[in-house]
């Protein structure tokens, strides 16, 4: 008796289910740089790059459990996930890469550390926005009726 299995853990083996991972790896220690440098966390720029990893890091964790609990075919039948994805991580990728380049500005050792894990997950999130655009691409060209 072996019914539907709820949990996709194939998903975690694929390629976007790797650099999903590893986005949130880059954002946990971009925080951790930012939180434990020599600098107060109130200034501007660090607090910018907090609240742009820490949002980064929610919605990349909610596109992974998406994915992997299966949400999208669940609930949402309706929307298109590779859309959703699409907007999700160009929008990330364009605030990582403004966040990395203002914490950069300083010559603070821990926050070079902070923008390098920012720039890696600026890269991680515009390949799979890059890739989601592709998909999507594919898919109109294929659903196209002469």
């Amino acid at each position: 008796m072996s019914g539907t299995q709820d949990l996709d853990r194939k998903y975690l083996r694929s390629m976007p289910g790797l650099c999903k991972l590893a986005c949130l790896l880059c954002s946990f220690i971009g925080f951790l740089c930012i939180v434990c440098g020599p600098v107060r966390v109130s200034n501007f720029r660090g607090s910018f790059y907090l609240a742009v990893v820490s949002l980064g890091f929610v919605a990349t964790a909610g596109l992974l459990l998406a994915r992997l609990l299966r949400l999208w075919q669940r609930q949402f039948c309706r929307c298109d996930p590779t859309l959703w994805s699409l907007a999700v991580h160009a929008s990330l990728a364009l605030a990582y890469f403004t966040a990395s380049g203002l914490v950069l500005s300083l010559d603070i050792g821990a926050y070079t550390a902070a923008a390098f894990f920012g720039l890696t997950a600026f890269s991680i999130n515009g390949l799979e926005a890059y890739g989601n655009y592709r998909r999507s691409r594919q898919r109109d060209v294929a659903t196209q009726t002469i």
